[in-house]
C-alpha cells in the first residue's frame, strides 16, 4: 500500500494540471492524482466511520485518511451543464452526476487545505456576489444591471458591455458555442428581445487595459493583456492569438484588495479579471477555477511554484 498526503483531482488531458503533478514530483511529495474521466477504471472505498480513502489503481493500492491527507487540489468542474441532454447516454448521467457528488462530499476532509474547495467554489461563481465583495472591499466596479427587459429607464451613454450571469456553452447543430462580452450601442440593446433569459449590461469603460491577477494564498501574478501595444477595446478572448500577456506590477494596495477578495469568498486560488482605465482600477470578475497555464508559457508566471508551496502549507 502507497499513502499520500496530497491528493490531485482533473481530468486525464489537463496540461494545466501537468504543470502542478511535475512540481509535486521535482519536490518528492507524496501525492496521488486521480482523474474524473478515468473514475471507472479505480476502485474506490471511502470508509466514513474510520474516514480511511482508498483507491486502487492498476492493481496498486493508495491509502490516506484524516489525518493523512493535508491538501487537495481540485481542478474539475463544480457542475456539469450537458447531463441531462440526448446525447448523454443514462450510463453515461449516472456516471457523471454520482462521481460528481463523490468529489464534493471530499469536503468531509475539513482540516486539509483545499484549492478550491467545491462548496466555496460553487458560491464564489455568482458574479453578483463578486462584485459585492469587490465593492465592499473598496475595489471600484462598474455600474451593472441584471435584466431580461429593456424597459429599466434613462441609459445616459452611447455603448454599453452585455455578457451572459453564467458561463454560456451552447450546442448549435454538431458544434459548440461559447458566448463572449459584446460591445452593444444604447439603441441595439433598446431594439434587442431579452426575454428569453437574463443578461449583464454594464458601463462601457474606455479606453481600457486588460488585467489578469492569479491570486493563490498570498501570492498575487498580475499581467496586462495588449494588442499591438495597446488595449484590446472588445473582449481580449476574440483575439488571443494576436495579443500579449506583460507581466505587470500592481499597486499594492490592488493586489491586496485581490488578494482579500479571494479570503472573504473562502478560496485559496481566484483568476481575476480587472480593467485600467485612466489610472483607475476597476474588478470585473473572479473566476475560482480560471485557466493559467497559457500565462507559465507566454508571460514566464511561477504560478505551479505558488500552488505546490500552498498545497504544502506554505503562503498561507
Amino acid at each position: 500500500m502507497i499513502s499520500f498526503n496530497i491528493l490531485v483531482v482533473s481530468d486525464k488531458y489537463d496540461f494545466t494540471t501537468d504543470y502542478v503533478c511535475l512540481e509535486l514530483q521535482q519536490r518528492k511529495a507524496a501525492y496521488l492524482r486521480i482523474n474524473r474521466d478515468e473514475f471507472r477504471n479505480y476502485k474506490v472505498t471511502l470508509d466514513l466511520s474510520m474516514m480511511n480513502l482508498n483507491i486502487e489503481i492498476n492493481n496498486k493500492v493508495y491509502i490516506t485518511d484524516a489525518y493523512l491527507l493535508k491538501s487537495i487540489y481540485y481542478r474539475a468542474p463544480i457542475y456539469l451543464r450537458e447531463n441531462y441532454t440526448e446525447a448523454v447516454s443514462k450510463e453515461e448521467q449516472l456516471y457523471n452526476t454520482q462521481w460528481m457528488s463523490f468529489i464534493r462530499n471530499l469536503v468531509i476532509f475539513e482540516d486539509a487545505i483545499w484549492v478550491n474547495n467545491p462548496i466555496a467554489t460553487f458560491k464564489a461563481e455568482n458574479k453578483l456576489l463578486q462584485l459585492k465583495l469587490a465593492h465592499n472591499l473598496g475595489l471600484l466596479c462598474p455600474k451593472t444591471i441584471i435584466t431580461n427587459t429593456t424597459s429599466i429607464g434613462n441609459l445616459i451613454n452611447d455603448s454599453y458591455i452585455i455578457k451572459s450571469l453564467d458561463t454560456a456553452l451552447l450546442k448549435i447543430g454538431d458544434n459548440e458555442a461559447f458566448v463572449y462580452s459584446n460591445i452593444i450601442a444604447k439603441n441595439d440593446f433598446l431594439n434587442a428581445e431579452l426575454s428569453l433569459a437574463p443578461i449583464v449590461l454594464q458601463e462601457y469603460i474606455y479606453p481600457k487595459v486588460d488585467l489578469r491577477v492569479t491570486v493563490i494564498g498570498n501570492i498575487a501574478y498580475s499581467v496586462e493583456i495588449l494588442k499591438n501595444g495597446h488595449g484590446v477595446d472588445d473582449d481580449w478572448r476574440l483575439s488571443k492569438d494576436d495579443v500579449t500577456f506583460v507581466p505587470l506590477e500592481l499597486p499594492n494596495f490592488i493586489l491586496q484588495k485581490c488578494i482579500a477578495l479571494v479570503k472573504v469568498l473562502n478560496l485559496s486560488f481566484g483568476a481575476i479579471d480587472l480593467i485600467m482605465s485612466n489610472d483607475e482600477y476597476y474588478f470585473i470578475e473572479i473566476n475560482p477555477t480560471g485557466e493559467w497555464a497559457w500565462l507559465v508559457e507566454t508571460a514566464g508566471l511561477n504560478i505551479p511554484i505558488g500552488i505546490c508551496d500552498f498545497l504544502l502549507g506554505r503562503n498561507i
